[in-house]
């Protein structure tokens, strides 16, 4: 796992495995901000 020489597919799999919650997370607070956006956008 700390070896950084390794090129293989599986690692970079393993790599998108790991940040998916990072990525919803992102995708999530933009999508609350859109919200926001959209309801109150008017009155801001």
């Amino acid at each position: 796992m700390l070896d950084d020489n390794e090129q293989e597919p599986v690692g970079f799999v393993d790599a998108i495995r790991n940040k998916a919650a990072i990525i919803v997370g992102i995708l999530g607070l933009m999508a609350w901000m859109a919200l926001l956006w959209l309801m109150f956008g008017d009155v801001l």
